[in-house]
């Protein structure tokens, strides 16, 4: 099975074009639409996914099984998507695939076997894929 780590807040500021941050409320409500997007697609085509949020734990959309959201508190989330790929790879031995525009988080997981894509391909893969479904 393929494990995809979404770094969720670098995925919501690149969305909406946000680098310089947002405000509280507004990034709840984008995090949520982002993990309930997922959600839904992975309903159609199931793997297992991890989403990262940089901050403290905050009321979210309770995914499915197979889509887990975890919450970095003090720490950057990109030390957790770090270490969480680094186990999968020596433990497991899954396949997996990083979404982030972090170049520098790329080449840290690239080092423990993992793929990249750009958040601009993943949704655009995401839209292919919906589009594609309604059109069946």
């Amino acid at each position: 099975m393929k494990t995809v780590i979404l770094d969720g807040s670098n995925i919501v500021r690149n969305m909406y074009n946000t680098q310089n941050g947002l405000d509280f409320a507004k990034e709840q409500e984008l995090a949520d639409s982002l993990v309930r997007a997922v959600t839904y697609l992975n309903e159609l085509d199931s793997w297992r996914v991890e989403i990262y949020f940089d901050g403290p734990k905050r009321e979210i959309y309770r995914p499915s099984e197979m889509v887990e959201v975890f919450f970095s508190k003090y720490k950057a989330a990109d030390d957790l998507i770090v270490n969480s790929t680094e186990e999968l790879h020596e433990m497991c031995g899954q396949e997996v695939l990083i979404v982030t525009q972090d170049r520098q988080l790329g080449i840290r997981c690239q080092n423990y076997g993992a793929q990249i894509m750009s958040v601009r391909d993943f949704l655009s893969r995401c839209y292919d894929y919906i589009d594609e479904f309604a059109r069946a």
